[in-house]
């Protein structure tokens, strides 16, 4: 209990210093939708290309697929957290180029036992975030230039509470039932470089709340005494959430820094506290092979149903998504003393087409990662260490391109639960 307590208030630390000090990149594909959708998966699976719907392990909490929480040892507890550090660069076709880095948080997972047959999980990571900043500079006119900036920040975060049911050898079903929360603003501001010219600016505010549900299946089918195949099914039913939504314009002259404004009151004004976000369903399928000692492999494919995402209905210009993921690790002697030999190496590549479909381009994205587990000695618990290099979009119709480097550190800490030492 002493390391457990230790543990949690070192990431507790850790989380509130990243909280303070993280500043978003620029991304400026966030501005559709609710954002740039979250990774959702841990570090173990993040590790393998996301490879994870056919994927349990006792020292991993698998919260892509709900129903792998049974693999839990049932006189243990599970903690997993990770941190990300994002390098970027983004490239359009005139050759301009902006560069940023950040380090981010990306989840907080809980792993317990309640029974057997029956475990259950706890966590908190970001669903989305915005944070994007477009300057467009129209110098047509003899005496001025107009400068149109688009600029957005926040986010929705979700907090997930699953549970896991063994309902006979090697299957497994499970839930997780998630509450979305969470505020993103756009904003639109003209400025003129004439100081006797009416600058504007028009603010877009989303204060979003409500639930989501994933179900989750596994089956593994043992194959003589080779190993194990698997299977893993997830799916989330399209559940809408709600928003308060307020619009509203208003005029100044100056600058966005300095301004002096015209009225007291907003030039216009709307607000719309029960707006319905009709949110997509998902669905996956995954398929692995492994012995459950020192490899596994597999393969995952998930389709999103983006097209059917509205704002009070209408439609944010997105379409259907689809992403593929390959994977696995490898263990040389996970029962030896030595510390070498029990280091995971972790290798995969994942391929996205986006929701986003821009300028008769239906943008994709490619990843690749490379991860090592650290044990630490006669213990279960471990840090981790993943690498990963993407790209996203193209510079081709006047669109952006992505090309970013990920460093991710995690931390797994696996120690008994109710169990009381014996004196001797």
């Amino acid at each position: 209990m002493r390391r457990i307590n230790n543990v949690f208030g070192v990431v507790f630390l850790l989380c509130c210093a990243t909280g303070s000090a993280q500043t978003l990149l620029n991304a400026p594909y966030s501005r559709f939708g609710v954002g740039e959708i979250g990774s959702r998966t841990a570090a173990a699976n993040a590790a393998m290309g996301g490879t994870s719907l056919a994927f349990q392990s006792a020292t991993v909490v698998n919260f892509a697929n709900p129903a792998s929480y049974i693999a839990y040892d049932s006189l243990a507890c599970l903690f997993d957290a990770a941190f990300t550090y994002k390098n970027h660069t983004l490239t359009t076709n005139a050759s301009e180029v902006q560069k940023g880095n950040c380090i981010v948080f990306d989840y907080l997972a809980l792993g317990l036992s309640v029974a057997k047959w029956w475990k259950t999980s706890f966590g908190f990571q970001p669903f989305s975030t915005m944070s994007y900043t477009i300057n467009q500079v129209d110098n047509t006119l003899d005496t001025n230039a107009i400068t149109t900036s688009f600029f957005g920040e926040g986010g929705i975060n979700e907090f997930y509470w699953g549970n896991a049911f063994k309902l006979f050898n090697n299957f497994s079903i499970g839930f997780n039932a998630s509450y979305l929360f969470g505020e993103y603003n756009r904003n639109r501001k003209v400025e003129s470089s004439d100081i006797l010219f009416v600058n504007s600016q028009t603010s877009n505010s989303n204060l979003v709340k409500g639930f989501s549900l994933t179900l989750g299946m596994q089956y593994f089918v043992p194959i003589k005494e080779k190993g194990n195949l698997g299977f893993g099914l997830v799916y989330t039913p399209a559940i809408p959430i709600y928003a308060d939504i307020q619009n509203q314009t208003v005029t100044y002259f100056g600058t966005g820094y300095n301004p002096t404004k015209l009225e007291e009151e907003p030039l216009y004004s709307t607000r719309d506290k029960n707006a319905k976000l009709s949110m997509p369903q998902s669905i996956g399928g995954g398929i692995s092979w492994g012995n459950g000692l020192n490899y596994f492999v597999g393969a995952d494919f998930t389709w999103t149903n983006w097209a059917n995402y509205a704002v009070n209905g209408i439609n944010d210009s997105l379409i259907n998504s689809y992403k593929i993921a390959v994977g696995g690790n490898y263990i040389p002697n996970p029962t030896s003393t030595k510390f070498f030999s029990r280091i995971v190496f972790s290798l995969g590549a994942n391929y996205e087409q986006t929701y986003l479909k821009l300028n008769d381009f239906q943008l994709d994205k490619l990843g690749m990662n490379f991860g090592l587990q650290f044990p630490v000695k006669r213990s279960k618990t471990s840090f981790g260490a993943i690498f990963e290099y993407g790209q996203m979009g193209t510079t081709e119709s006047g669109l952006i391109k992505e090309d970013y480097f990920k460093i991710t550190i995690s931390i797994r800490v696996h120690e008994p639960w109710y169990q009381r030492k014996k004196l001797e």
